[in-house]
């Protein structure tokens, strides 16, 4: 997935070097290339990378009407491990990038404690994350809210969390308002949102209407953080 413009650009050089120098591409993408960074900013200027990948590789798609990753069920057993043992949890601060550093309110025996809103409503990114998941393996996240227009920004900071932990192979527990699914319920694609506007039309709009946050990065992203 391709979400700014700098990326975008940079891809297509890249690409374009690597194909004139004969490297054999073998890649994977959550998105067809003729869907790549669409309605980002200035799209048109990444259009002739969508044409030479296309030209250059085989698209193939794997399709699946399963989804492995939700296939875990309590049955095959779940174990409970008491995350800090006797170590006492204190406040603690590590250094995430470029010299500043995260206080986080409880740490103990690589484990982390957060309020939603110390670790998502703040100007947090993905280097932050990063940074975090090097001196813990483990984080406790408290107060997941549900997401809607109104905290748009927060959801996109909560995805970016759960990525980086995935790709770190960190843990994430977590108390919330809702399942994972609820949680992102009022986030919708535009494709989505033509299609729900037939049904709001044809009645009084309800507050939950009011908060609908229609994004389609956010709106196709919310898929891979609720498998994660």
């Amino acid at each position: 997935m391709v979400t700014d413009v700098a990326d975008a650009l940079i891809l297509n050089r890249l690409f374009r070097q690597l194909f004139a120098n004969g490297v054999v591409l073998v890649a994977t993408s959550n998105r067809a290339p003729d869907n790549l960074y669409e309605g980002g900013l200035q799209r048109d200027l990444f259009l002739p990378f969508i044409s030479t990948l296309k030209e250059r590789c085989i698209v193939h798609e794997i399709g699946s009407s399963v989804d492995y990753r939700k296939k875990t069920s309590a049955k095959e057993g779940f174990y409970f491990v008491e995350l800090v043992g006797d170590s006492a949890p204190v406040p603690q601060e590590v250094e995430v990038v470029m010299g500043r550093t995260l206080k986080v309110p409880l740490g103990a025996n690589g484990c982390a404690y957060f309020s939603f809103e110390e670790l998502c409503n703040r100007p947090l990114g993905a280097a932050d994350y990063f940074g975090l998941c090097k001196s813990f393996h483990t984080l406790a996240l408290d107060g997941v809210p549900i997401f809607g227009l109104h905290n748009r920004t927060s959801a996109y900071r909560f995805v970016t969390l759960v990525d980086v932990m995935y790709e770190n192979k960190a843990r994430l527990l977590c108390t919330a308002e809702g399942s994972p699914y609820q949680l992102f319920e009022r986030v919708v694609t535009i494709s989505d949102a033509q299609q729900m506007a037939p049904r709001t039309s044809s009645r009084s709009r309800k507050s939950d209407d009011l908060d609908l946050c229609v994004d389609n990065e956010l709106g196709f992203a919310k898929d891979r953080t609720i498998s994660r």
